[in-house]
């Protein structure tokens, strides 16, 4: 009897853990969206880690140090009604990180201590609220020289530049300070290779390599 207690209390732990990694409207638990899935409300949690290998999401909401790693997406971007693919939009809280490699995200909204890393694919928009001790939260990693601001001074708006692969990408950025609580999206934003880091590091090899 105390044995298939133990059982059935293992069972729903696994449920509850898997449960935590829902895609494709519910109908798989591998922790995976991959072609011809699509999730409407998908919820990350407790850890866990999705990959989109192909279709898409509508929302995809991330909390207690989940990750989401995006290598690819259905295109273009489509609810589930016509076509289902890319992402309509990703939110990451509560210490939760998002890789961005590949396919198309409408928006990704950052809050509390979140963290993006984007380097390649196509993301529209990218908003962060976030205190300004948090520093830089948002990487995007591309080409060497390939990268310039949108807007000017403190009127900064977008990113524009190359990914690794060459691709061209173009983000806008969505400032919202709420009564100067918060600093704008871009105060977030860090951008490498920048050609400063790498002419130190090369100078450090050098001085290295005269010890």
């Amino acid at each position: 009897m105390k044995f298939l207690q133990m059982m059935l209390i293992l069972i729903l732990t696994v449920n509850i853990s898997y449960g935590s990694v829902r895609d494709a409207n519910g109908i798989t638990n591998d922790g995976i969206i991959s072609n011809n899935e699509y999730g409407y409300n998908v919820r990350v949690s407790e850890d866990s880690v999705l990959t989109i290998t192909g279709g898409g999401a509508d929302d995809i909401e991330l909390k207690d140090y989940s990750h989401l790693d995006v290598l690819s997406t259905k295109t273009p971007l489509s609810d589930g009604n016509n076509g289902g693919g890319g992402i309509y939009n990703i939110v990451p809280s509560d210490n939760s990180t998002v890789t961005f490699s590949g396919g198309i995200a409408n928006y990704i909204y950052v809050l509390k201590d979140a963290a993006a890393i984007i380097n390649g694919g196509q993301v529209n928009l990218i908003r962060s609220i976030q205190k300004p001790d948090l520093g830089k939260t948002i990487t995007i990693d591309c080409m060497l020289n390939s990268w310039s601001w949108i807007g000017e001074g403190e009127n900064i708006t977008g990113i524009t530049g190359k990914w690794h692969n060459g691709d061209d990408f173009s983000i806008t950025f969505l400032n919202d300070t709420i009564q100067y609580k918060y600093p704008d999206t871009w105060e977030h934003v860090d951008v490498i290779p920048e050609p400063a880091s790498l002419l130190l590091l090369g100078i450090g090899g050098l001085l290295l390599k005269k010890v």
